[in-house]
């Protein structure tokens, strides 16, 4: 995905790390900040939250959603727009991109 982005013109950090993402979150202005939702010892929700509760700056969450997530995953869905929503299986680049584009688009 960081590539596609990369390749579209957007300046990309990654990392599979919540914690990291913190990390980059305090050092850096992000527009759009793309994350699983269920991640091991902490929700996408719980990363949102975390970098809004901090973040002076609009930025706009896009949550990575496994279909095969069970009922974590379903009970987490409900509180997102579907807007906000990537299904992570199979994972479309170009509605990551398309997304990503209206995300930048909306905030101008």
């Amino acid at each position: 995905m960081k590539v596609y982005l990369r390749a579209d013109g957007y300046s990309v950090d990654h990392t599979p790390d919540p914690s990291q993402a913190l990390k980059f979150a305090a050092q850096s202005k992000y527009g759009v900040v793309i994350t699983d939702l269920v991640m091991h010892g902490i929700t996408g929700l719980d990363l949102y939250r975390e970098i809004k509760s901090h973040y002076d700056e609009q930025v706009r969450f896009m949550f990575l959603l496994s279909i095969s997530g069970g009922d974590a995953t379903l009970r987490l869905m409900g509180t997102l727009e579907r807007g906000d929503i990537i299904k992570k299986e199979p994972l479309s680049i170009n509605e990551v991109i398309f997304k990503v584009r209206a995300a930048f688009t909306s905030s101008r």
